[in-house]
């Protein structure tokens, strides 16, 4: 079987994408993977270092740019749209997956003349532009969340779960509480504001916390900033513009304060980690927020608002949490329970499902 799956900008759409193409390989070795995406999204950095097949458009999105902007933009999306039609022809896939995001657009639409049927992921609990225009030309759309079964016709909606390349433990071990290390993740590409307000944090606790540990993943802006502001505190921290091993970092943390892109909120509830989620505030139809209050409706999660009073709302809600050990461990059990480990297998077996029926 050959297949491209489309997507990327972030690692929220890309590593979905990876951990499927690596399922479809092990799952069948004869499977052909080709990845499609951007050239200026978080995979035209990380594919190129991991040897995988791919192309990469020149696309951008519509939304919060000036007038001019979105001409580009659409003059840019026009020519990738042919770029996508000649790699259609060119490689004959089988099946098409849009991962999600603007960088899955051109490929999704290219498959549709070519009659190439297609798969979505969706890792979000509300669609984002790219799926709500596309789905009706779905065969499937495989839902991260419950949730998002609403935005779409019943009858092609399969829950399976997001599928991330964590692989998390039958049952992961509980924190080691008695270090208390929290675990920064502002997403693949950091998250200045959330890093401002952890910082912020610190400066409230001062010496209380002097024995905590951090690891925080800043993006590549912030990391000079953030070394100083953590020696002014005198905590232990280890600050990195990228991790590449989050499952490690995942295990030791007691604690995670995280944006909530849907990677994000699956790799932390399959490790069973209690979150602090600060959602990204100004997306205008709120995907992360909608996302943390999925955990947070279960109990395996707190919400705090990413406004003029983060800081003392992080350093208020994360002290409470440390002071009850007991919740903290449930919240993680709680959060596992709304996600699918299994989730790359079984968003394999509807991409096989859908090839094998137009054969």
């Amino acid at each position: 079987m050959r297949v491209i799956i489309a997507g990327g900008g972030t690692g929220g759409h890309l590593f979905p994408a990876i951990a499927l193409g690596e399922e479809l390989v092990r799952r069948r070795p004869d499977t052909q993977v080709l990845y499609a995406g951007t050239t200026n999204g978080f995979e035209a950095r990380w594919l190129p270092q991991r040897g995988y097949q791919y192309e990469l458009f020149e696309v951008h999105g519509i939304r919060g740019r000036s007038l001019s902007g979105r001409v580009r933009a659409i003059a840019e999306f026009v020519r990738a749209l042919s770029m996508a039609r000649a790699l259609a022809a060119r490689f004959h896939p089988d099946l098409v997956v849009s991962a999600g995001g603007y960088a899955s657009a051109p490929m999704a639409l290219a498959a549709i003349p070519a009659r190439v049927p297609i798969v979505m992921l969706e890792q979000n609990t509300k669609p984002g532009l790219s799926n709500r225009v596309l789905w009706r030309f779905a065969r499937k759309i495989c839902i991260s969340f419950a949730d998002s079964a609403g935005y779409f016709r019943a009858d092609k909606v399969v829950l399976t779960g997001n599928p991330v390349r964590y692989q998390a433990a039958v049952e992961p071990a509980p924190p080691d509480l008695g270090q208390k290390q929290i675990l920064v993740l502002g997403g693949s590409t950091g998250a200045h504001r959330l890093n401002l307000g952890v910082i912020g944090a610190f400066k409230i606790w001062g010496k209380s916390v002097i024995n905590w540990t951090i690891l925080h993943q800043c993006g590549e802006t912030d990391v000079e900033r953030l070394r100083v502001e953590y020696q002014k505190t005198g905590v232990r921290a280890e600050v990195a513009p990228f991790i590449a091993d989050v499952p490690a970092a995942l295990a030791r943390a007691s604690l995670v304060i995280a944006r909530a892109g849907g990677g994000t909120v699956t790799d932390i509830a399959l490790a069973g980690r209690a979150a602090v989620y600060v959602p990204y505030p100004f997306h205008r139809d709120m995907q992360q927020l909608h996302n943390a209050m999925v955990i947070q409706k279960a109990g395996g999660a707190l919400v705090v608002d990413d406004d003029d009073e983060l800081a003392e709302n992080l350093a208020r809600e994360v002290k409470s949490l440390f002071e009850d050990p007991a919740r903290l461990a449930e919240m993680g059990r709680r959060a596992r329970s709304t996600v699918f480990p299994d989730a790359a297998a079984r968003v394999a077996r509807v991409c096989f499902d859908v090839a094998q029926a137009e054969n």
